[in-house]
């Protein structure tokens, strides 16, 4: 009886659907730590020239993956922003958080994305190509996060929530693409009272990279759709409809250079209607040793949508100065490991009002440390 009850047992699981349970998840960070001095100047006033300890997007994360047979994985990752100069009542906050799956034909995942891990952010990271010291954060960032104020030359969006995003590689072309649904919220009492749905604001990007020896170029598409309910709100206050780019980089074995061009078509009442902002940016890397070189750049924007609001009495008004945007860096870099890298460099941003031709020089002198566990 016992074997006959043993052998029906070993045959169920045997005819039992055999599923795969290899997990793997892992702890993961970065403590970034910068002492930066800054000094500004507009039309001969001088302001600033104190120093202050940053914190340079420090962050603590968890990823993971589960094999799930046939070549298929399931990932996932949730990742905070850290603030370690300061003590703060929220310490954190959410950088991205995505689930997705991970086979032949590339990935595929859904939540709020940015550049790390397997999300997507398809024209910034492009962008990145160009190079940086710093991971592109503090004051020597090259590639900046977001089109607030003028901390950068060069801007891409890089921070999305409510996004699906896809990276894939055919022929040798690397494909990353990302489709967001802005802003609107979804629950009952918004779509009641307002008529707001989930995608009332709509970005698609898309950007197409290729590496052949020393060489690596492409070329990304950004387009910004809103439904009618919120055009006027959006036009008021945002006004970029496309952005189109192109980055080279070529590695001549001594050193390596990288090159960026875009436009932002805009659209806004603030701006007149139609107009367009003109970007390029020249960088070079000069490796001293094999840990340590030197990186330097040079970039030049157009701000025709260099727009400020101010609300008085509930009135909100929406004002554009157009500005031309030039930076200028210079940085040393020696890395004590692939982990713990430490730097100093010099950053001046140079912002020009197109109408007055007022100018302000913006200086910055930073020193960092950043370490990765």
């Amino acid at each position: 009886m016992n074997k006959k009850l043993v052998a029906a047992a070993l045959g169920l699981a045997f005819a039992a659907p055999v599923f795969a349970d290899s997990s793997n998840v892992t702890l993961y960070g970065r403590i970034h730590q910068a002492l930066d001095h800054q000094s500004s100047d507009t039309a001969g006033a001088e302001s600033g020239g104190n120093f202050a300890i940053e914190d340079v997007s420090s962050r603590l994360g968890v990823r993971g993956t589960e094999d799930l047979g046939g070549g298929l994985s399931a990932i996932f990752a949730y990742e905070f922003g850290v603030n370690t100069d300061e003590v703060s009542a929220a310490p954190m906050s959410t950088r991205h958080a995505y689930l997705g799956l991970k086979g032949a034909y590339g990935l595929a995942v859904i939540g709020s994305q940015d550049g790390g891990n397997d999300s997507q952010a398809p024209l910034y990271n492009q962008a990145s190509l160009i190079g940086s010291v710093s991971n592109n954060g503090g004051p020597l960032t090259t590639v900046g996060s977001t089109n607030v104020g003028l901390g950068q030359a060069i801007t891409r969006e890089q921070r999305v929530g409510n996004s699906f995003g896809y990276a894939g590689n055919f022929g040798g072309v690397q494909i990353n693409a990302r489709h967001a649904l802005g802003n609107g919220t979804n629950d009952q009492a918004n779509n009641t009272a307002t008529g707001l749905k989930e995608n009332d604001t709509r970005s698609t990007e898309i950007a197409a990279t290729y590496k052949i020896g020393a060489l690596t170029f492409g070329g990304g598409f950004q387009s910004i759709d809103s439904q009618e309910v919120t055009q006027n709100t959006l036009n008021a206050t945002a006004g970029v409809e496309q952005v189109i780019q192109g980055v080279v980089s070529y590695n001549f074995g001594s050193f390596t250079v990288g090159g960026l061009i875009a436009q932002k078509n805009l659209y806004s009442a603030a701006t007149n209607g139609e107009d367009s902002n003109t970007e390029y940016a020249l960088t070079a890397s000069v490796p001293l040793t094999g840990n340590s070189g030197i990186f330097g750049m040079y970039a030049d924007s157009e701000r025709n949508d260099s727009l400020t609001s101010t609300t008085v009495g509930g009135v909100t008004t929406v004002t554009n100065t157009p500005r031309d945007v030039t930076q200028a860096q210079i940085a040393y870099y020696y890395d004590f490991s692939k982990r713990t890298r430490t730097y100093v460099g010099y950053n001046r941003l140079n912002a020009e009002v197109k109408a007055s031709g007022v100018e302000t020089d913006t200086d910055n002198f930073t020193i960092g440390l950043r370490h990765n566990f």
